[in-house]
């Protein structure tokens, strides 16, 4: 479910446990704190972007008062308050008094590999901390993968520890596939004057 979006993230979670110290929930609390902000500057959905918020919302407002009886609180009122601005200014944008975000165009890409081959890209991905500067974490970038390619990209950890169990010398079958690809692409491209036809 969409409105599940933020809850479901790591840094959440991290937030909710009560087995997290005060420097894990501090640390979660700030990159949750960006994640909420991109999402807001990212999302042009107006409606799904508000089920999002007021169910992460909610989700927060009951850890505060889980937080207060301990004492603390201080991170979760942060985030709290970061929502509401949020939610103060998708409303303006509703009532028009803001530019509306520019629409996207229509999905025109579609993953027709193996999805374990997508998350073997992704983490690759993730890895050389390519994109962001490495700032994005492998949820979101999942996220942003499956909307580019039109496909839901589920229990990405599980098919990651799947792919590292492989035996083989290298693990990495897509990527040294598309490697392999690549370089006969442009062997056989040097060899017809810098032309390449793919079919």
């Amino acid at each position: 479910m969409i409105m599940l979006r933020l809850t479901q993230t790591e840094d959440f979670k991290t937030i909710n446990s009560s087995c997290s110290t005060k420097e894990q929930v501090q640390k979660a609390s700030e990159n949750f704190m960006k994640r909420i902000i991109t999402l807001c500057d990212a999302e042009d959905n107006a409606i799904s972007l508000f089920r999002i918020l007021r169910y992460t919302r909610f989700r927060l407002q009951t850890l505060q008062e889980k937080y207060l009886m301990d004492g603390e609180g201080k991170n979760v009122l942060e985030l709290l308050s970061v929502i509401d601005t949020e939610l103060e200014l998708l409303k303006v944008r509703m009532q028009g008094l803001l530019p509306a975000l520019p629409v996207k165009p229509a999905k025109k890409l579609r993953w027709t590999g193996k999805a374990t081959d997508l998350v073997e890209l992704l983490y690759a991905l993730d890895t050389c901390d390519c994109i962001n500067n490495g700032e994005i974490g492998v949820e979101e970038l999942a996220d942003a993968l499956s909307e580019i390619f039109g496909v839901e990209i589920k229990n990405c950890y599980n098919v990651y520890m799947n792919i590292k169990r492989r035996k083989d010398d290298s693990r990495t079958y897509f990527l040294d596939e598309l490697r392999e690809k690549l370089n006969k692409r442009m062997v056989e491209s040097d060899l017809k004057g810098g032309k390449f036809k793919k079919r």
